[in-house]
């Protein structure tokens, strides 16, 4: 008698075990940012490949610094079934780390064993200003001019900006409020507006606190001219957003109507129009508008709206 093997449609060939198996990704955890005293996370997904339930009965991290999240005490697996947790390491000093996971089960002969490594490097808060200056050159007097500052984590630890004060005559700035963590590569972009009514040189600094070593002290500068008169200006008006909470609007002005766009106002604008007049005869500009909720948050550009100035 010829005897045959049926195989279980759509597995190829393959036969499922009929006791439990543990398959675990990944197989091995290697932390590739790792920074002294700051906690990174990767996830383990643990998944009965077999023919019978498993219950994970213990999960044990072995190293200096690492630890296991989202894994209860116990964890029963049906055939097919996952079920992730979290490896956590916060690294004690810099270097080479080695360490392991172990997962056991109610089969002794079903569990596994991860090795652990990593490269700690250690923390690094460091936070740049860019411009390191800002010069708005001459200013004719009660008009504003507006500038931006951005301020950068360059480093690999995560950077708490504490505070920034702007001193000076006619300095002033927007877009901070409150303290503002910072996570490596992560940026803070400030308004900085000079507007004096004092005709004359004026100077001041824009002054950063934070956990960041060194300090950050940017210079300012801007020279109040007579107020010519404006022999053009321009009138807009817009429509009211319809989102709650409107603090006010801000207007942009730029040379064509795809930008880059610089902004006019110093502060909100509370209505819904404004006039410019710093516009020169035979130029033609394009203007948007933009509406700042109460938390700071701006919505996008307006349509645009073209003024030609004979």
């Amino acid at each position: 008698m010829i005897g045959c093997v049926a195989t279980p449609n759509g597995n190829s060939g393959a036969i499922t075990p009929a006791g439990p198996q543990l398959e675990v990704t990944p197989s091995n955890i290697n932390f590739t940012s790792a920074v002294v005293g700051v906690q990174t996370s990767q996830t383990l997904k643990l998944t009965n490949e077999g023919g019978a339930a498993l219950t994970v009965t213990g999960v044990v991290a072995s190293g200096s610094g690492l630890s296991i999240s989202g894994f209860s005490g116990s964890t029963l697996l049906s055939p097919g079934t996952s079920s992730n947790l979290t490896v956590l390491l916060t690294p004690k000093t810099a270097g080479a780390f080695t360490g392991s996971v172990a997962i056991m089960t109610n089969t002794p002969s079903v569990g596994a064993s991860l090795p652990v490594t990593a490269q700690a490097t250690a923390a690094n808060k460091a936070l740049t200003a860019g411009p390191a200056s800002l010069s708005f050159g001459t200013v004719a007097s009660g008009k504003t001019a507006s500038q931006t500052l951005t301020l950068t984590n360059t480093g690999n630890d995560k950077v708490n900006i504490t505070k920034v004060t702007v001193s000076g005559a006619g300095f002033t700035m927007t877009g901070w409020s409150s303290p503002v963590n910072l996570d490596s590569t992560q940026s803070l972009t400030l308004d900085v507006m000079f507007d004096s009514t004092t005709t004359g040189s004026h100077s001041g600094t824009l002054t950063v606190a934070s956990t960041a070593s060194g300090s950050i002290t940017v210079p300012l500068s801007g020279t109040v001219g007579a107020e010519a008169p404006a022999a053009h200006s321009v009138g807009l008006s817009w429509d009211a957003s319809t989102t709650a909470s409107i603090a006010g609007y801000n207007v942009y002005r730029g040379g064509s109507q795809s930008g880059p766009f610089s902004r006019l106002n110093g502060s909100l604008v509370s209505g819904l129009n404004y006039t410019d007049g710093t516009v020169v005869g035979g130029d033609t500009y394009y203007y948007v508008t933009t509406a700042v909720d109460s938390h700071g948050d701006e919505s996008p550009y307006s349509n645009w709206a073209k003024a030609v100035i004979p």
